[in-house]
């Protein structure tokens, strides 16, 4: 494996990671901001949490899952 080779799987592993917190993270800050508005402390943070933490796992699972790209072809990997 090359330099290259390397740096494209970091680049993608960090994407990954990045997309998996930012898609966890601002549900869950959505719901503090609105427990925050409406007095309901800590429900809506949990709520959005758990929701953005389901949502973060099925785009993680549907990036990790070989024999799909993005655009739905098939990119030759086994299903």
């Amino acid at each position: 494996m090359d330099d290259n080779d390397n740096r494209r799987n970091l680049l993608r592993y960090t994407s990954v990671g990045v997309e998996f917190i930012v898609t966890f993270g601002l549900p869950m800050a959505g719901g503090l901001w609105l427990d925050g508005r409406l007095g309901t402390t800590p429900g809506f943070m949990l709520l959005g949490g758990a929701v953005g933490f389901g949502l973060g796992l099925y785009r993680l699972i549907r990036q990790a899952r070989p024999g799909k790209s993005k655009d739905g072809q098939d990119d030759g990997g086994s299903q």
